[in-house]
């Protein structure tokens, strides 16, 4: 469970490469300092049923994460999502790839004396091409506005997964702020 944890935190930490943030307006516009409430996930991906992705800490420390930023901008919690003027859902995902990735070297030049010409000694190139697993880690969070139910805005942080990063509050947290800073 801990490696779990290692590696899914790298998709909300900063360190070993910056995340790609990809957000989008809604037709509907957002107030400035709504209230809100917890709405029930709407759709599951097949990325989203990776276990990795399942992990119920970090569903809790993402939830507290997006609560601490809305509440530092002023937005209010409410408990009964029919008095709140905006519904946050989020969703977590991993998507494992592999690639191709192919390496060559080569070898040859000047040997002892010989007399190769004008080109030089004959060059040998050796190639070799392994399988490269690796994972890419997403948290989208989407805000509807809960008169029509459309989207407001929504977000997703993307990044590649390093087994290096420990999972810490402070890192979610850190992920969670720059995916939000958009929100603005």
């Amino acid at each position: 469970m801990t490696r779990q944890l290692t590696a899914l935190a790298a998709l909300l930490a900063v360190a070993c490469g910056g995340p790609e943030i990809i957000t989008k307006r809604g037709s509907v516009p957002l107030p400035k300092q709504p209230t809100w409430a917890w709405g029930a996930r709407d759709t599951v991906s097949r990325y989203e049923l990776d276990p990795v992705a399942q992990n119920p800490v970090l569903h809790q420390r993402v939830v507290q994460a997006i609560d601490s930023t809305f509440r530092r901008e002023g937005w209010k919690r409410v408990d009964d999502p029919s008095q709140a003027q905006v519904i946050v859902t989020y969703h977590i995902g991993i998507k494992r790839t592999t690639q191709l990735q192919t390496t060559s070297t080569s070898s040859g030049g000047y040997y002892g004396g010989y007399r190769w010409g004008y080109y030089g000694a004959p060059t040998f190139v050796t190639s070799t091409t392994q399988e490269v697993e690796y994972n890419e880690g997403a948290l989208m969070v989407v805000v509807r506005d809960r008169a029509t139910g459309k989207v407001a805005w929504e977000g997703v942080y993307k990044k590649r997964i390093e087994d290096t990063i420990k999972v810490t509050p402070e890192n979610i947290q850190r992920g969670v702020d720059q995916l939000l800073a958009e929100l603005k």
